[in-house]
């Protein structure tokens, strides 16, 4: 791969390991990556195209998604193949590195620089809204287990018997199969239930009435009893595994009514402060969408991850790479937006340097 001259050769590696990949190791660049992406949505136009002609209605369903979801996967690597290129050879990268060559950057520094700027270009109104469902969706939560502990407990105080799962979490728990983790698991949670309540393979079983013989005995189904006397001094054989499930079955026997729990979802839901982390947290920490604002903290936190501090040097480094990494005729990212922007970061710039 070509580069301009003023482009430093660390950079160059690091790009080129992004763009072309390492054959020697076999690993696939962003580029291959993109051919093969492209090659994987043509084939599913083409089937898309057969079960259209064949009147196959149920693939297309699941084709039609396919093709979604493909597209969307070519569209994400095709922006990041650009993206590097423009790194590569974007001629306002010229301004950055004889700005940022007043900063005596090592090697891994101006590599992370780099990186940090390509990083940080991401969609955040993606995790905007899925934050701003979720909080939706926590209200809701916290309002539908208040009102569902109320009508339980307005259940009780009419001293009608209900079933035991409106009050008993073990026997909520022993009702409940688990559909969510897949066939092994709820196999496992079936077959360790009962120890988990202290039960017995006996107790774990519902029984009915014991079937009678003939003659009126049911001995045959019944368990047997032994009363064993003990001499004066002896200390009663007491078996450690029906022992651990007496405690059991008494812990469990002390637990909160079920509506008690549906308080603590209600009160947990009211009191917990969504958000998100990392890099996208820093980017959407603030109420509204701005695309440069959002970007310019996602990289200066992918910066301060790798030591680089902010200075004034580095802040109008920043503007430049953001225009080149943005690439949006309507977007210009100056020293002042970053200066606003990483406010609450900087401090008093003039007083950093970025060696550590």
């Amino acid at each position: 791969m070509d580069f301009p001259a003023y482009i430093p050769s660390v950079v160059r590696e690091h790009l080129a390991h992004y763009l072309e990949g390492e054959i020697d190791r076999d690993i696939p660049g962003y580029a291959e990556l993109l051919t093969k992406a492209e090659l994987a949505l043509a084939e599913i136009e083409r089937a898309i195209e057969c079960s259209t002609q064949r009147g196959e209605v149920d693939k297309l369903s699941s084709l039609r998604k396919q093709r979604t979801d493909e597209v969307n996967h070519r569209d994400a690597l095709a922006s990041d193949v650009d993206c590097l290129r423009r790194l590569a050879h974007d001629p306002r990268m010229r301004d950055l590195f004889a700005l940022i060559a007043h900063e005596n950057l090592s090697d891994q520094q101006l590599r992370s620089f780099i990186h940090s700027a390509w990083s940080a270009k991401i969609d955040y109104r993606i995790f905007r809204e899925r934050l701003k469902r979720a909080t939706e969706l926590k209200d809701k939560i916290s309002d539908a287990a208040n009102t569902l502990a109320k009508l339980i407990r307005q259940f009780e105080e009419t001293h009608v018997n209900g079933p035991d799962e409106f009050h008993s979490i073990p026997a909520l728990l022993r009702k409940t199969e688990n559909t969510e983790e897949g066939q092994d698991n709820a196999a496992m949670w079936r077959s360790m239930r009962k120890y988990v309540l202290g039960e017995s393979d006996r107790r774990a079983i519902p029984v009915d009435k014991p079937a009678q013989s003939s003659d009126g005995d049911n001995s045959g189904n019944a368990p047997e009893i032994v009363i064993r006397i003990l001499e004066s001094g002896d200390k009663p054989e007491i078996d450690p595994v029906e022992q651990a499930r007496d405690t059991l079955r008494y812990v469990w026997g002390l637990a909160p009514p079920f509506s008690s729990l549906l308080e603590t979802v209600a009160k947990a839901a009211q009191k917990y402060n969504l958000s998100e982390y990392g890099a996208v947290g820093a980017a959407i920490d603030s109420r509204q969408h701005s695309l440069k604002t959002e970007y310019l903290r996602a990289f200066a936190y992918h910066l301060s991850n790798n030591n680089l501090v902010l200075t004034n040097v580095v802040l109008r480094a920043m503007a430049i790479i953001s225009n080149v990494v943005i690439n949006m005729p309507d977007v210009d990212v100056t020293y002042d937006d970053a200066r606003k922007a990483l406010a609450k970061q900087i401090g008093n710039p003039l007083e950093n340097s970025i060696e550590k």
